[in-house]
């Protein structure tokens, strides 16, 4: 990751996957009591989101850029316990503008 001015770039799709997911995703109840799971942004993410900034990942096919959205499989937690499962992860993004070759 590198900063300049209010554009981060990124050199992989790889990489601003893991800069926006959570490390990991928690089991929930609904208020039917149905178990679900969940996967949240990361705090890095949602603060710079906030802020205004701007995401370039050098790659002109980069695949997040495209379909804006981000996916990982993560560990699966329960009440702050590790369960031994990992869970797939997809979450929309936004502040992503495409990448042209140059910085």
């Amino acid at each position: 990751m590198e900063i300049k001015d209010d554009i981060i770039f990124f050199e992989s799709d790889e990489e601003f996957t893991d800069f926006c997911i959570a490390p990991v995703a928690h089991i929930k109840r609904s208020v039917k009591g149905t178990l679900y799971y969940e996967g949240k942004y990361s705090d890095e993410y949602k603060k710079y989101i906030e802020e205004g900034k701007t995401f370039i990942i050098k790659d002109e096919d980069s695949q997040v850029y495209k379909r804006q959205c981000v996916s990982k499989r993560v560990p699966l937690i329960h009440e702050g316990t590790p369960t031994g499962r990992e869970v797939s992860i997809q979450l929309s993004v936004q502040g992503l503008e495409p990448y042209y070759g140059e910085e």
